[in-house]
């Protein structure tokens, strides 16, 4: 397996013999039953545009396989390819002629099939795919939807002149609008052998603007300035504006990841209730997968009849925590408290670095300065030293020990 050439892509490689591979690695979950750490077909051709193309079915087929959804239904592979994999699917169509310039894809089809294989990869959460996809629908509305070796320099300049113009956009708005571009390009490159004169076309800030312009954890002086400014409104509409920050001082938890909350989503766990974060509806969706994770709900909360308001929704016959929260395609269910959160805190004569982001600031400061290791912290936050099944717990997961990080927060 030395030789064998890797793609940019980890769901493709080819052999020594040239021969070009698609591969999904297993769950855990799955390997004992299956036996393999990862499954790999041939794709039999040693063309690698040939390769992109017949990857996206055999690649869809070999996840619904690695998941347990699918029988393992292969068949033998051909000469030479036995150190690979004693099991693999061959085509019969003859290896094709390499791509001529006239044959490259237009820009349409490469951002569908970067979208597709980022879908794939679970590399995109719901609310990412639907950001990159109005980005790429966007850049062809103004560029046109010419072929990908067409995207040249000046069209690059045109692309972002076109946001730098906007005096309503901040610089870092503007980059994301030209990194999630250059993105594609880069991956075309490596698919189609294409340029990306993207690159180096982002807006360099100083150190200086970016200390400026960064949001800032809230004092423990502000989180009390806002629990006294949201008080319990009696109209149901409102019910979010006293239950969202509050939920996110004592769980840490992104706004958005609260406001998308099902009644489901609350169950007890070691004998402690707790608030599922995860994407288990099509209009739920998570930052990263550690960001699904269990939080037991802090002793404050239930003082303050937070348990008896979930149990209240729910004899409404409600589905969701906060149903008078609509679905918006940007910004998902925070984007009107968002929008309220903006007028609110004029009230309060806050400025635009203090945003409802800083109260999770907020709790891993108050976290980190009482001690608590960094691997429980990313436990609570979400972050990326590793998720939380709810079947199944790492050792510094575990419920109990996360009711001791929760219950540390004190903001009286």
């Amino acid at each position: 397996m030395s030789s064998a050439k890797p793609l940019s892509s980890p769901y493709l490689f080819q052999s020594r013999h040239g021969i070009w591979y698609a591969r999904i690695v297993v769950p855990e979950t799955q390997r004992d039953v299956i036996g393999k750490r990862e499954l790999r077909r041939s794709l039999s051709t040693r063309d690698k545009f040939e390769a992109i193309r017949k990857s996206w079915d055999v690649l869809k087929a070999l996840r619904l396989m690695a998941e347990g959804k699918q029988p393992q239904s292969v068949t033998t592979g051909s000469e030479g390819l036995s150190d690979i994999h004693p099991k693999v699917i061959v085509y019969s169509k003859p290896i094709p002629e390499p791509y001529h310039q006239s044959s490259l894809p237009k820009l349409s089809q490469v951002a569908q099939e970067y979208s597709r294989e980022k879908l794939l990869g679970g590399a995109w959460s719901k609310q990412t795919e639907i950001t990159n996809r109005k980005t790429y629908r966007d850049m062809i509305a103004l560029l046109g939807d010419i072929r990908i070796d067409q995207f040249t320099k000046e069209k690059a300049q045109k692309y972002k002149q076109h946001y730098s113009a906007k005096k309503d956009l901040s610089v870092a708005t503007i980059n994301k609008y030209l990194t999630r571009v250059t993105a594609l390009l880069q991956w075309a490159s490596s698919h189609y052998g294409t340029s990306n004169p993207m690159v180096g076309m982002s807006i360099q800030v100083s150190e200086k603007v970016k200390i400026s312009k960064e949001r800032e954890a809230l004092t423990p002086f502000q989180i009390k300035q806002l629990f006294q400014g949201t008080s319990l409104h009696t109209n149901p509409k409102f019910s979010y504006r006293y239950w969202l920050p509050r939920l996110a001082a004592y769980t840490g938890a992104r706004v958005g990841e609260l406001a998308q909350l099902y009644l489901d989503d609350f169950t007890i766990i070691d004998g402690h209730p707790c608030i599922l974060i995860r994407a288990n509806r099509a209009d739920q969706s998570i930052k990263t997968p550690s960001s699904e994770r269990a939080i037991p709900i802090h002793s404050k909360l239930i003082a303050m009849g937070f348990l008896h308001f979930v149990e209240r929704q729910r004899s409404l016959g409600h589905l969701r925590l906060f149903p008078e929260l609509p679905k918006k395609e940007a910004r998902g269910y925070s984007h009107a408290v968002s929008k309220w959160f903006c007028y609110f805190k004029k009230k309060l004569d806050w400025g635009e670095r203090e945003t409802l982001h800083g109260i999770r600031h907020a709790v891993a400061t108050q976290l980190k300065r009482k001690e608590f290791s960094s691997d429980l912290v990313a436990g609570l936050l979400g972050h990326s030293h590793g998720s939380i099944t709810f079947d199944r717990y790492g050792k510094e997961y575990k419920i109990d020990n996360l009711v001791k990080v929760v219950e540390a927060l004190d903001w009286e």
